[in-house]
């Protein structure tokens, strides 16, 4: 059996060394940190408002297109998750990508407010961070990242249970009693 690399659960190939192993990685990260750079770049940060110093992209306008637009921005949001999971990052930290995705593409939904927290919000860029700390040290601390899951995770149990709750006090007060 091969020898096991550092660079994941991967084994070496044969004849190769780590530090072949190691460039070859380091190559695609370059690659996909310009790729989702780019991308990142043009959603969020594309050009800066007058007079406040922050950046915008195409996000918001984009968003501007009801349903469509959302659509649209949530499904780059999965293209750069994907590209990210190429590297192994740890499971903690995609699922904060998944949830700052999840988080654009449903406040997204609302009118209006969706746009102005494209504006400020800027899931991309966010995840972009994230795959540049992760890809480069997947090693790094998670901690802060688990919390946030587990308390997103709390945050949909209680809604869920008000949502029962709520359809249950409107069936008891709605259907007479037997």
């Amino acid at each position: 059996m091969a020898p096991s690399s550092d660079l994941g659960n991967r084994p070496l190939r044969r004849g190769r060394s780590t530090a072949v192993v190691h460039h070859d990685r380091s190559a695609r990260l370059a690659a996909a940190d310009r790729r989702i750079g780019w991308v990142t770049h043009v959603l969020d940060d594309l050009v800066t408002v007058p007079g406040t110093g922050r950046r915008v992209g195409l996000e918001p306008i984009v968003g501007l297109i009801p349903g469509a637009g959302d659509l649209v921005s949530a499904a780059v949001g999965v293209w750069l998750i994907v590209e990210a999971t190429r590297f192994r990052l740890p499971p903690s930290v995609v699922g904060r990508m998944i949830l700052n995705t999840g988080l654009d593409f449903v406040v997204g939904l609302v009118p209006v407010l969706g746009d102005a927290f494209d504006f400020v919000f800027k899931s991309n860029a966010r995840n972009r961070d994230l795959f540049r700390r992760y890809a480069a040290d997947p090693e790094a601390d998670t901690r802060e990242h688990r919390l946030v899951l587990l308390g997103a995770i709390a945050i949909l149990v209680g809604l869920a249970w008000l949502v029962v709750a709520g359809i249950g006090w409107l069936l008891g007060s709605v259907v007479p009693a037997v």
